[in-house]
């Protein structure tokens, strides 16, 4: 008997899921594609290079993740350095080379969310579990200091494969004007998942603006959702957080320690270094 196809609701779903534990492999530098060309993923820089540019050099695919069981306690013990090729293709979450800021660090975290956990026990349960609970956001952030300048260049259009990715704000990918939310989502998620992930590739300019989620510009981060939580939490003697729990723990992740926010850039190696 031939089986029926998924319908696009369960696969949606299904893939929900899945990413949180999945993270994205992104390139770091904008010469990346140029250097993997020129064979500089196998020279006498390709340590540096294969750190600089994962995806290029093919360490890691656009979805990356652990795959062996092992991969934590192996990166505790120092294998990402010592072993550096075994440990950036088998264990790349482990490694940091694909980690979501903000993931799930228990397999229970979907069934406690639905038995209502998140609500009952939400000191134990929400740093536990902030993608089921609902605590990450799905944003947009520019993850190298220099995509404002290259924006400014108009590389968004003439390289939107690396820009995109690496410089969603900077290209408005998330452009509240245009989209009318600041949020990082897929505008059409039924036409996103009829395309896959494949598009996003071939067809970068335009696939990656229409579904940022399914092509990895998003970032699941962890953000305030008022702009006075810092001095709430900071209120009476530094218990704000606890005494307001159920309103402060939803609303103000980051100033109650629930997650850690991430910087608007993240630090990056200079090309002078290669």
């Amino acid at each position: 008997m031939r089986s029926r196809p998924l319908p696009l609701a369960l696969i949606s779903l299904l893939r929900c899921r899945l990413v949180d534990s999945w993270g994205y492999c992104n390139d770091k530098d904008v010469s990346c594609a140029k250097w993997a060309n020129n064979g500089e993923c196998k020279g006498e820089n390709a340590g540096l290079v294969k750190k600089l540019c994962p995806l290029s050099c093919k360490t890691c695919s656009l979805l990356c993740r652990d795959e062996e069981e092992e991969c934590e306690g192996w990166a505790k013990g120092g294998q990402c350095e010592i072993n550096r090729d075994f440990m950036s293709k088998t264990c790349p979450t482990s490694c940091g080379t694909c980690k979501p800021v903000c993931y799930d660090k228990d397999e229970m975290c979907g069934q406690w969310a639905r038995s209502g956990e998140c609500k009952k026990n939400p000191n134990m349960i929400l740093p536990t579990c902030p993608v089921s609970c609902g605590v990450c956001t799905s944003m947009c952030f520019d993850k190298i200091t220099e995509c404002p300048q290259w924006a400014a260049h108009g590389d968004c259009n003439s390289n939107p494969g690396f820009m995109l990715k690496s410089c969603p704000v900077s290209c408005s990918v998330c452009d509240e004007k245009e989209h009318g939310s600041k949020k990082c989502a897929d505008r059409d998620r039924h036409q996103c998942l009829a395309l896959g992930e494949q598009e996003c590739v071939r067809n970068p300019s335009t696939v990656m603006r229409l579904c940022p989620d399914l092509c990895g510009l998003c970032t699941l981060a962890c953000e305030d959702r008022q702009t006075d939580c810092h001095g709430w939490a900071a209120a009476k003697e530094g218990l704000g957080c606890k005494l307001d729990k159920d309103y402060m723990l939803d609303n103000c992740p980051h100033s109650c320690n629930i997650c850690p926010r991430i910087p608007e850039y993240a630090p990056r190696i200079k090309k002078a270094e290669l």
